[in-house]
């Protein structure tokens, strides 16, 4: 059965109020109490009732703790009054006890406040029965030593040497060892050699000048890790030692330890920041660098079949061609980096990736170069895109190849199943705690340092000599598996390789193969059917015209929305099939084909864009549209489209 014990409480939070006698009740007190906010109700219960112990909060509206502890005092009571608060400092709190008030309680640490009261009440019944002669006068020393040794912050005595002359039990825990053996040992033997000379600094300077000042320092245990502290320091005069020092070490390792890990989010916040701006500017680029090459490649591709075969000309255009494909693929790399390329994500295993990988790369790397590949042996099935995941290893395994010192050494990949924790996830940005496929790359080359190594999933950032890389390797790869709702991290020491890390949230496997697609059938040529072409890109429009016309079919180009949705409204039945462009001034391909559907709604249209995002694909579909075109490969599949959308004949479409 739980003690009675009565209690006046001195709070103006009844949530906290209901906390320490919830405490209370758990140490095996049975709480009878009144709560008061105000003085005047204070003083009024506490002459008015008997109570066991008060306790009091430090800060309250209109008065204070003092302010309590003051009326208390005048009341002429032997009770435990107990400051019980989250604000009370250490100066404060020794003022508080030395005015009279029994102990202190941090709100933040209220399981000891049964133990204190037991203490206290225990204490009362001590003085109670020393008032009727039948107590030593040792008991008020031993309380004294029991708050002293306790305290919640170590205390101790340093002699003008930094010598130890005195510490409570606290300061002996913090640094691990026996009090005892604590005495007449340097205080700076336990401090870190990173800090050592600003603490002999420190403490010169409290000795010089005597005023109050603090330090925050690692101190070095006997045992086990090292603890971050809080050191404050004070000068002062003993009849028997002569000018010593007076420090209190606070304990504060999970405050440091908070505000790394505050540091190192901050940190991924701003790489996730500057990837994302970066991406966006790199996607806007690459949307209209394909408006472009679509032009480039269409023209260059046209005037090639012109020219003479074996011809000067016939040669340039050929490397016209060449270089513009190099310059499309460039840009399918930023596409990817910043994630704005669609994917085809399908459950599948990852062991097949990373074989084929591995028979396309050993065809590739020298004979000097040892590489292995370590697979686990179960199924290890992700949602991904097999091609993405494919081009990773292959510019990670490159990346690799190309630390080897003198392009010789080893390569391995690994693939394994791991399972991670919230730590894992916190280190690893964007993941959950779960089971991952965990895919390494790892090489005995030359390494990175920390200056290399935060910076090489920057676009375009190289340690390569110009000319031999664009840098666009690991922001691609960091893209890619981000996209994929992965992470990846590295590590490496120069000298010593490198070992790149990616996770991918690990699936069950899916019992549906996904369905492949249709091999596609060469169209015929056209028999003049009549297509509209709707660009604001004079270059492109030429070029589109020729090709059409060159494949058999009529055209009309416009060059102008509204001119193309006016020439439908003057002519329905004009037109077999319309080809607009996405971006324009007026309205976009969107609206175009919204205000043609509302003319005619079995006129085919098709869509054709530098970009085309998944959000694209998807209002194209509800409109009707019946073919998105990528517009760098206007010329390789205009003419094919539209010869299988033509053949299909007309259908009505449904909205």
């Amino acid at each position: 059965m739980n003690r009675p014990v009565r209690v006046l409480m001195v709070e103006d939070s009844e949530d906290d109020a209901k906390l320490a006698l919830r405490m209370l009740r758990s140490g095996g007190f049975d709480p009878i109490y009144h709560r008061v906010q105000d003085m005047e109700s204070f003083r009024r219960l506490l002459g008015q009732q008997a109570w066991d112990v008060v306790l009091s909060d430090f800060r309250l509206p209109g008065f204070n703790g003092v302010d309590a502890l003051n009326i208390f005092r005048n009341c002429g009571k032997d009770i435990p009054f107990i400051f019980c608060s989250g604000t009370i400092g250490e100066e404060i709190a020794v003022a508080a006890m030395k005015a009279g008030a029994s102990d202190y309680v941090m709100k933040g640490n209220l399981a000891r406040l049964a133990p204190a009261l037991e203490r206290e009440l225990a204490q009362a019944a001590i003085r109670a029965e020393h008032r009727q002669g039948q107590i030593d006068l040792e008991v008020s020393r031993d309380r004294y030593m029991d708050l002293y040794d306790f305290a919640p912050v170590g205390y101790l005595t340093l002699a003008g040497e930094g010598r130890i002359t005195q510490l409570n039990l606290t300061a002996a825990d913090m640094l691990g060892e026996p009090r005892e053996r604590l005495i007449d040992t340097g205080f700076s033997r336990f401090v870190m050699p990173a800090d050592r000379e600003r603490w002999q600094q420190h403490l010169a300077r409290a000795l010089n000048r005597g005023e109050k000042c603090k330090i925050e320092i690692a101190l070095a245990r006997a045992e086990g890790p090292h603890c971050h502290a809080q050191i404050d320091c004070l000068r002062v005069a003993d009849e028997d030692a002569g000018t010593v020092v007076r420090i209190a070490v606070t304990d504060i390792t999970e405050r440091k330890e908070a505000e790394a890990d505050l540091r190192k989010f901050e940190a991924q916040l701003r790489h996730v920041q500057k990837m994302e701006s970066i991406g966006t500017l790199a996607g806007g680029i690459a949307h209209d660098f394909n408006n472009i090459l679509g032009a480039i490649l269409g023209n260059a591709a046209l005037a090639r079949e012109e020219a003479a075969p074996g011809s000067t000309s016939e040669a340039c255009l050929g490397e016209i061609r060449k270089a513009s494909l190099r310059a499309r693929d460039l840009v399918q790399q930023i596409l990817t980096f910043s994630r704005h390329e669609p994917q085809k994500l399908v459950t599948q295993p990852l062991q097949p990736i990373v074989e084929e990988t591995q028979k396309l790369l050993r065809a590739t790397l020298p004979t000097r170069v040892e590489f292995g590949v370590a697979v686990a042996d179960v199924p290890l099935h992700v949602h991904a895109d097999a091609t993405q995941i494919q081009q990773v290893l292959m510019n990670l395994c490159t990346n690799a190849w190309h630390a080897l010192k003198d392009g010789e050494g080893r390569i391995g990949v690994g693939l394994d199943a791991v399972d991670l924790d919230e730590t894992d996830c916190r280190r690893l940005a964007g993941l959950r705690a779960g089971r991952h496929v965990h895919v390494s790359v790892s090489d005995n080359g030359v390494g990175m340092d920390a200056a290399t190594r935060d910076r090489i999933f920057e676009p375009f950032f190289t340690t390569k000599p110009v000319g031999q890389g664009t840098g666009l390797g690991l922001s691609v790869v960091h893209g890619i598996v981000t996209a994929h709702g992965g992470a990846i991290s590295v590590d490496t020491e120069p000298g010593r390789g490198t070992t790149f890390h990616l996770y991918l949230p690990a699936v069950g496997a899916d019992t549906q193969a996904p369905a492949r697609e249709d091999t596609a059938v060469r169209q015929p040529r056209g028999r003049g059917e009549r297509v509209l072409y709707v660009d604001d890109d004079e270059t492109m429009v030429l070029m589109v015209e020729r090709l059409l016309q060159r494949a058999g079919y009529e055209s009309r180009i416009c060059l102008s929305a509204l001119e193309a949705i006016e020439a439908v409204r003057a002519h329905p039945e004009a037109f077999d099939l319309v080809v607009t462009d996405y971006n324009m001034p007026e309205l976009s391909g969107l609206q175009v084909a919204r205000a043609l559907a509302e003319l005619r709604p079995e006129l085919p249209v098709v869509i054709s864009s530098g970009y085309i995002s998944d959000e694209l694909r998807t209002e194209a579909r509800g409109l009707g549209v019946e073919g998105l075109l990528e517009k760098q490969n206007t010329f390789e599949e205009l003419c094919p489209l539209v010869g299988r959308l033509l053949a299909r004949g007309p259908a009505r479409k449904g909205r």
